[in-house]
């Protein structure tokens, strides 16, 4: 459902501009590039399969830190709102069990991956650790505003990713993870509680979500170099 909330003009003005600019830089990375995705190797696939899905599966750590160390009842039942979705709560399959369908078909055993981690780059791994270094440097106000942003990128990303998946010669039943993932609409959740943040302390919330946008932009391109390596990586093998 659409919630009703009224973003003030200026709010709407520096989401619109920060939106804009992080779409113009994503355009440009390579990983987005539909015509050198579509030639990836297996081996790329494989790989890209395998990093992505720490970048992703950590998120569930820094829902637990907000949830546990922030004392508003609404932010937690978001979060908790959030983690019913991420175990598929009412007979539907998990994320875990959808994005398994979509790394199995890329020559990845998720649940060894969750045990080994054996794709859990130096990259990745210190992009989930600043996410949670980054909270507890700050103030509760600031940890929603984090929050909110990281919600509002996934409106963002995910129908980018949904496009790029689809060049990798993937099955229908593998793209359902990123599918789903494109009609989630959490931010517009936190906006009661944004928008106070806001109107006290407008800097509180930009500062969040310039980090959020900058450090996704970082990872999104080290993500991508990484990947392209992988075919010198073989010729030198």
């Amino acid at each position: 459902m659409t919630n009703q909330i009224e973003i003030p003009h200026d709010l709407q003005n520096f989401l619109e501009t920060l939106d804009k600019s992080y779409c113009s830089t994503i355009a440009r990375i390579a990983l987005f590039d539909a015509s050198q995705t579509s030639k990836w190797t297996f081996e790329q696939k494989r790989v890209f399969a395998g990093i992505f899905y720490h970048l992703r599966g950590h998120f569930i750590d820094f829902m637990w830190y907000l949830a546990n160390f922030c004392n508003d009842e609404k932010i937690k039942s978001i979060v908790m709102e959030n983690i019913g979705e991420e175990l598929g709560v009412d007979g539907k399959f998990s994320h875990e069990e959808l994005y398994g369908r979509f790394a199995q078909e890329c020559g990845i055993d998720i649940k060894d991956e969750i045990i080994n981690e054996t794709h859990n780059a130096d990259f990745a791994k210190q992009f989930n650790k600043e996410h949670l270094k980054w909270l507890n440097k700050h103030t509760v106000s600031q940890q929603l505003a984090l929050f909110a942003a990281y919600e509002r990128l996934d409106n963002i990303d995910y129908p980018r990713l949904y496009e790029f998946a689809k060049t990798l010669d993937v099955s229908e039943h593998a793209l359902t993870f990123f599918r789903v993932h494109i009609y989630v609409e959490h931010f517009d959740s936190t906006l009661d509680k944004l928008l106070p943040i806001w109107q006290n302390s407008p800097n509180d919330v930009k500062e969040a979500f310039e980090f959020i946008y900058g450090h996704q932009l970082k990872m999104w391109q080290q993500l991508s170099d990484t990947i392209f390596a992988v075919p010198q990586l073989e010729a030198i093998a």
